[in-house]
């Protein structure tokens, strides 16, 4: 008998292991990678390393309690000094997802330090139910007790390929999404997968694509590709495919890379689009946001804000590029509008403030049929927020108050409390709605300067989130007794902002994401190790539920399972 929270520990563990102890060498890059992948995530070990060694985890309460919890000495082994495991500690760790509409798999690669050994703790971790095998030139194994998983070495790589035809039921556009079957892939294909990987060379690998090349050039801790096109095959078939909706997914990439700061986690990325969504993009890239557009948003910090600028003529394009043009105007007739009214009337920028949430118990009762009242207490929620976009024609947006206020009343012929609360206005420049008179009144006033935003200006989009404000405020609208209060104080201690940014030029967008810390001088993993440290000890004590089996360490040992545990 054992219990939830160890085991999750166990998967932890040996998943970090297996992070600090992989590498691989492939084409330009490095890497061996199908040039048609649909999601990419790369891990620079070294560069890791340097921030926070193993050595470092092992210090920890969560990683102490796992140790404890390993009966199995091969597990002990592994846990205490990964690198008995025969794979190489430098250099990088590379996960891929190649899928069709059908079906799919994933593939987990690495280099070795000593083959042999690798072999070793492969057999001795399933314990007599995995043989190491040999097929031409590569060893392999195979899951021992089904065929959803291989892993495929040689004296210096080793790739691991398991079956995701379970995760292509999950994707929009899977033959299941639409009431069809999801085929599921024979070892003999997953076998086939591992060795076509070894072979791949020049334009068969991802990076003879220059930007994946460019991508995995720009030093980072971590790089990601996601294929939009390659990833959502099959979304656009049927109905799909008559309003066009390809031109979304076909040569859609966002590439990027992650970095662990000093007291910051930094993300850049890239989003890349085919040519129709390009020559739109070009076409619409609007405005920049000025000092005037955040001067309406409110001067004490808030909880999230946000302000974006573009072209007013985007949304109709865009509904006409994916064909929805007609359908759009057909429903937007019977309320009396049309698209030509939402692009007359919108003066493309909008903007944001959430300034704050409470929630109040207020008394109330319910009457049984038998006469009876029951008394009891009610939370009612409040949002403090504003919500301003900017005005193209005022007439026109009129028309489309009106219309929608004719759709309410339609609709909800019984007012509900939080929404009578809300208060709007409309102007020659601005239209606002909030929680108040007063918020409303300050948008509109505008002249503020707001500290949280002065970052928005000069992009087509910024945003801001306080993440020590939003706990804070969860734990003082939080019951007195919260069995999760401590986690929060944890959080609310550790966590302080996240600003962002886009811009769109030449047809392309470029985004920042910055995630701050309390923390502001120490490095970012060092800092996120002692956090899951510190939200383990906190974790209230009666989540620990018992159960009558567990992956065991040996389990965990043997071939197939670390990839599917970092799955």
């Amino acid at each position: 008998m054992t219990n939830v929270k160890n085991k999750g520990l166990l998967i932890l563990s040996f998943c970090l292991a297996l992070i600090f102890t992989a590498c691989n060498k492939g084409g330009k890059t490095g890497l061996l990678i199908p040039n048609d992948a649909g999601m990419v995530f790369h891990v620079d070990l070294a560069s890791l390393s340097s921030k926070l060694t193993w050595a470092e985890i092992k210090q920890t309460s969560w990683f102490t309690a796992a140790l404890n919890q390993t009966s199995d000495s091969l597990g002990k082994q592994l846990l205490n000094d990964p690198e008995t495991s025969g794979i190489d500690p430098k250099g990088s760790l590379v996960f891929f997802l190649k899928r069709n509409s059908s079906n799919g798999y994933v593939a987990f690669e690495g280099n070795l330090k000593d083959a042999a050994k690798f072999a070793k703790v492969i057999e001795d971790g399933g314990k007599g139910k995995v043989k190491v095998e040999k097929d031409g030139e590569y060893s392999f194994v195979k899951s021992p007790d089904n065929d959803n998983a291989v892993v495929y070495f040689n004296d210096k790589r080793f790739i691991a390929v398991i079956d995701a035809s379970g995760v292509s039921k999950g994707f929009p556009g899977s033959r299941s999404s639409f009431g069809g079957s999801v085929e599921k892939y024979p070892v003999d294909s997953l076998k086939l997968f591992a060795k076509n990987t070894f072979q791949l060379k020049g334009s068969a690998l991802l990076d003879s694509d220059k930007r994946f090349a460019e991508l995995i050039g720009d030093k980072a801790d971590m790089h990601f590709w996601v294929n939009s096109g390659n990833l959502y095959s099959g979304l656009a078939g049927g109905v799909m495919a008559m309003m066009k909706f390809n031109a979304l997914l076909d040569g859609a990439i966002t590439a990027g890379k992650a970095n662990f700061d000093n007291g910051k986690i930094t993300a850049d990325m890239k989003n890349y689009y085919g040519k129709e969504m390009t020559e739109l993009l070009k076409k619409n890239s609007g405005s920049n946001i000025t000092d005037e557009t955040i001067s309406h948003l409110p001067e004490q910090d808030v909880l999230a804000a946000f302000s974006m600028s573009y072209a007013p003529s985007y949304i109709k394009d865009l509904i006409k590029l994916l064909g929805f043009d007609g359908i759009a105007n057909a429903g937007l007739a019977q309320l009396g509008i049309s698209i030509d009214d939402f692009t007359k009337a919108n003066g493309g920028t909008q903007s944001f403030a959430l300034t704050n949430v409470t929630v109040t118990a207020k008394p109330t009762a319910v009457t049984l049929d038998n006469g009876e009242t029951i008394p009891y207490e009610k939370d009612d929620t409040k949002f403090d927020f504003v919500f301003g976009s900017s005005v193209g024609d005022k007439t026109s947006f009129q028309k489309l108050i009106d219309a929608f206020r004719k759709t309410i009343d339609k609709e909800m012929p019984v007012k509900d409390s939080a929404l009578e609360r809300i208060k709007n206005k409309l102007t020659d420049k601005w239209f606002a709605i909030g929680g108040s008179d007063a918020e409303v009144d300050a948008f509109l006033t505008g002249g503020k300067k707001p500290a949280y935003a002065q970052s928005f200006t000069g992009h087509s989009m910024g945003g801001y989130v306080n993440l020590q404000k939003i706990f804070n405020t969860v734990i003082a609208n939080s019951k007195k007794d919260s069995t999760y209060k401590k986690n929060l104080e944890v959080s609310a201690n550790f966590w302080k902002t996240v600003t962002m940014h886009s811009d769109i030029k030449g047809g392309e967008v470029s985004s920042k994401v910055e995630v701050n810390l309390a923390d502001g001088t120490t490095n970012a993993l060092k800092q996120l190790n002692k956090y899951v440290d510190q939200m383990y000890q906190a974790a209230p004590k009666k989540d620990v539920i018992d159960v009558e089996e567990i992956t065991t360490p040996a389990d965990t040992a043997a071939a197939p399972a670390p990839p599917s545990s970092v799955h």
